[in-house]
């Protein structure tokens, strides 16, 4: 009997050539960058599943967590009304475990639906193709704990989801949209059609999305590609985008002429984070930032001591939030007088009597911030995601900022501002956090 790839799925022109390029190219890498309600999860499970058949071997397809793998593919229907799992031919399935979400083919391949978020179980299965669905949104250490299978194996690493402004996703697009082992692509309603050339979405729809109230930044990224729109309740969009306009987000490197200054927020599990910056008259340039996590206080006092050997400056003063005083049991003593005894010497930022008292003070210092964008790319992105949570059935924004892997980097440059305008601009600390009072969460 003979099974074509029709019977499983009818291919768009723009899903053709992708398809092509893996079976008649040989590309092994895509990055598939697709608007909202273009079927892409769809797409790329089956051409995984295609691939499955041709090659025995482990395949997994991670959405960012179990339940949305469970709701996006496992339990996902399409527009025909039929579930994605009945599209596959019975002759070819060997067997379906729900409770594993585990596919078995006749030839002996295994496919897996799980979430980056738990990436960990999936070490060691000896995967050949791993699909990073909503990529955006995942887990980006997924892919450096599963990189040396896929390379070990020869295999395919698929990336698939839409855009966001200072995030992996981008990075990685950046990265490889000119590289010819890469299959790259950012399509918008423009480029996709369906078998008989109708828009998959057409400009009405758009409209219609508009007069429901959809943010016109949130158009141009869910269905125009771009990467500029902002995230829903972030604290510092209007300051980001400012800084971009003005030219100060740029090439700034360090300037041997002039002391440099340094902002952490302290952690072990979670990320210790640094900002590294210098004061050019009227202005604040951030020259780096580094993020490390689970390792000791000696570890970073270290780290500060090698940048200054590259740069061959001089410090002038360490910000650190006020936990660095905190006696740590087992040690004995705390993380400043630790770092006191190799040579590094902390000002300890008194804690805010409020979040927002320290975010109003980033956004004042802001207007006088310039940034090396290649350096401080990571602490752009945490300051572009580092946002509050839209609680949608009441139509509020949280009090307090949503606790994500932007928290730390965001919390390390409150911690300058703070510090900084504590010592060089007393009075415009103290009219930031009178304002801040006024407005409270009130603040986009």
């Amino acid at each position: 009997m003979i099974i074509k790839l029709s019977d499983c799925i009818t291919l768009r022109p723009h899903q053709k050539v992708l398809f092509d390029a893996y079976f008649k190219k040989g590309i092994k890498n895509f990055i598939r960058l697709c608007h909202r309600r273009a079927g892409k999860s769809i797409e790329a499970f089956m051409i995984m599943f295609c691939a499955a058949m041709c090659r025995r071997g482990i395949y997994a397809h991670l959405l960012p967590t179990y339940s949305q793998s469970k709701r996006v593919i496992w339990d996902t229907v399409g527009e025909e009304g039929i579930k994605l799992l009945d599209r596959l031919p019975v002759q070819l399935v060997s067997g379906i475990n729900h409770s594993e979400q585990k596919i078995t083919l006749i030839n002996g391949s295994v496919i897996y639906v799980a979430g980056s978020d738990n990436y960990k179980r999936l070490i060691g299965m000896d995967i050949c193709w791993v699909t990073y669905d909503e990529f955006q949104n995942s887990n980006p250490s997924a892919v450096d704990a599963l990189r040396p299978m896929i390379r070990r194996n020869h295999g395919v690493s698929y990336y698939v989801g839409t855009p966001r402004a200072y995030n992996h996703f981008k990075t990685l697009y950046d990265e490889h949209i000119d590289d010819p082992e890469y299959f790259v692509t950012n399509l918008t309603i423009n480029d996709t059609v369906d078998n008989f050339g109708n828009p998959l979405l057409t400009e009405e729809d758009i409209e219609a999305e508009r007069r429901a109230g959809m943010d016109e930044s949130l158009i141009q990224q869910e269905y125009f590609g771009s990467f500029t729109a902002a995230l829903r309740g972030a604290y510092y969009t209007d300051q980001l985008n400012a800084a971009k306009k003005e030219g100060r987000i740029g090439h700034f490197p360090f300037n041997p002429m002039l002391p440099i200054y340094t902002s952490s927020d302290l952690g072990f599990s979670d990320d210790f984070a640094i900002w590294f910056f210098q004061r050019h008259e009227d202005r604040i340039v951030m020259i780096d930032y580094y993020e490390n996590r689970e390792k000791s206080m000696e570890f970073y006092c270290t780290v500060l001591k090698d940048k200054l050997k590259t740069w061959g400056g001089r410090y002038s003063t360490h910000f650190a939030p006020h936990d660095i005083e905190n006696r740590e049991l087992i040690a004995g003593k705390s993380r400043k007088d630790a770092a006191r005894e190799m040579g590094i010497l902390f000002r300890t930022v008194q804690r805010p009597a409020q979040k927002i008292h320290g975010i109003f003070a980033v956004r004042h210092l802001f207007k006088k911030l310039c940034f090396d964008e290649k350096k401080c790319y990571m602490g752009l992105k945490h300051l572009s995601e580092y946002h509050s949570e839209f609680d949608e059935k009441n139509g509020v924004y949280s009090m307090q900022p949503k606790r994500n892997t932007a928290t730390h980097g965001a919390d390390a440059l409150q911690t300058g501002a703070l510090g900084y305008l504590s010592v060089y601009d007393q009075e415009g600390l103290k009219k930031q956090i009178e304002i801040s009072n006024l407005f409270g969460s009130l603040i986009w």
